[in-house]
């Protein structure tokens, strides 16, 4: 008689663990992605800061609270560099390589309890970059109880490519690429005049690792083209992936990208949900956008983000520069609940809200006016709307450049534009169709990826 085959059972969905380190523009990019990875039935932790608990648990994943790895008192120190430092090079040191020993710890406590909870599940973990927690691992240290080798790691960038490149400059200094001989001749000698800083902070970031159990040290030796590798390369570099949330459009032509790098793709638009809060004059934007004619508005929509609060910068230029344009309707959102523009007179063809989100005003927008943000521009990729970028500290200046070098920005170079420039920018950007053209290009290149199906097909390679 012949034999019965054997029916096998199918392997459990790997059980997923994301860490962020406890900032806004460092956990919003994850949220959309957890909820759909839970609707697909994985089960999922995520470590994040207090303030993000109902909104994580919204998402069906399991919220486990991480101590602020970013405390005050590091933030404080980012305003204030010393002199002979570059202040994104010490950003690295003191908020990320410093933050090691607490994301470690907090990673290690989680792992560990999972592993108790199920002492056989397979676990992938999605490390937000900056979160710092898996580098003391991935290095050699000493396991967490109950694993015999270090789960797999994708780490999901919420910022554009920082990686060296022959046809790049370093990351920071907000130059356009340049791949000609004469470009990466450029390039080499930029990323030479960081090489003593480089150096000591890898020597640094070493110390720091070996102190918490790490057996292999970084290598500062210097590559084929003569560049000196930099710790942003470690980050990106040596992850099983590394996810970045846009699409190669928005992202400079680089020969020598790691093998490693996935382009997923912006987030789909969210709903607005009938508990969102809007504002009195929220019919007015409805009414403008079933306009006809000379009737009809253009909206310009304005934001700082959730961190810079001194609304001189951009802000109140704004509100100034267009405030005799009967034709513009301007939504500024200040970022934080209560934040108000003081004794400031509002024009009267611009409405000013504390606390808003941008999906739901940018539905509505010509033209979005930001610092940079990174969060904050693929919220506007993701719409098709064309940008006004005026941002230079921190990543701002990079993500203003590919605004520009994608054709869907004017980029001001500036944090601190001039009433003049501003209107100059929005004049541009309303009178050439190509910057609307190509933004709804770019917004179509982006939702053909499948931002939130493709992160749950690289989880599944992975854990092969």
């Amino acid at each position: 008689m012949a034999a019965t085959p054997t029916t096998l059972s199918p392997q459990p969905k790997p059980l997923l663990i994301f860490a962020a380190p406890s900032a806004y523009g460092h956990t919003a990019h994850l949220l959309p992605h957890a909820a759909h990875l839970t609707s697909r039935g994985y089960e999922v932790y995520f470590l994040g800061g207090p303030q993000f608990a109902s909104a994580i648990a919204r998402t069906g994943a399991t919220f486990v609270e991480t101590p602020n790895t970013w405390p005050p008192e590091a933030l404080s120190d980012s305003a204030n560099v010393p002199p002979g430092q570059t202040p994104f090079l010490w950003e690295q040191r003191r908020l990320f390589v410093d933050s090691a020993p607490l994301a470690a710890r907090s990673l290690a406590a989680l792992l560990e309890d999972v592993r108790a909870r199920h002492p056989r599940r397979e676990v992938v973990i999605i490390e937000e970059m900056l979160f710092m927690g898996t580098w003391p691992f991935v290095l050699g240290a000493p396991l967490p109880r109950g694993y015999d080798r270090f789960p797999r790691v994708i780490s999901f960038s919420s910022f554009p490519i920082w990686v060296s490149s022959r046809d790049t400059a370093p990351f920071g200094a907000g130059l356009p690429p340049d791949s000609s001989a004469e470009g990466r001749e450029r390039n080499v000698r930029l990323y030479e005049a960081l090489e003593a800083e480089q150096s000591s902070l890898m020597d640094h970031a070493n110390a720091i690792y070996v102190s918490l159990g790490a057996t292999e040290k970084i290598a500062t030796h210097r590559n084929g083209d003569g560049m000196v590798p930099s710790m942003l390369d470690v980050w990106a570099g040596r992850p099983a992936v590394t996810v970045y949330p846009c699409s190669p459009s928005l992202e400079y032509h680089r020969s020598d990208l790691p093998p490693n790098t996935r382009f997923i793709g912006g987030a789909p638009r969210p709903d607005l949900g009938p508990s969102t809060v809007l504002p009195g004059w929220w019919g007015e934007l409805l009414a403008n956008k079933s306009a006809e004619g000379p009737e009809k508005k253009k909206v310009v929509f304005v934001t700082q983000g959730t961190v810079v609060s001194n609304f001189d910068n951009l802000v109140k230029p704004v509100l100034e520069g267009l405030a005799d344009r009967e034709d513009v309707l301007v939504v500024a959102v200040l970022g934080a609940r209560g934040a108000t523009l003081g004794d400031f007179d509002t024009p009267r063809n611009a409405r000013v809200q504390d606390y808003l989100l941008y999906h739901a005003v940018l539905p509505f927008a010509d033209v979005f006016i930001s610092n940079g943000g990174y969060g904050g521009f693929m919220q506007a990729v993701m719409y098709g709307v064309p940008m006004v970028l005026a941002g230079t500290t921190q990543d701002k200046a990079e993500v203003s450049m590919r605004g520009e070098w994608a054709g869907i920005a004017v980029n001001l170079r500036t944090d601190t534009p001039t009433r003049e420039a501003v209107r100059a920018g929005v004049d541009w950007v309303l009178g050439d169709t190509r910057f609307k053209t190509r933004a709804r290009e770019i917004r179509r290149e982006n939702e053909e990826l499948n931002s939130l199906g493709r992160l749950e097909e690289i989880i599944a390679e992975v854990a092969e």
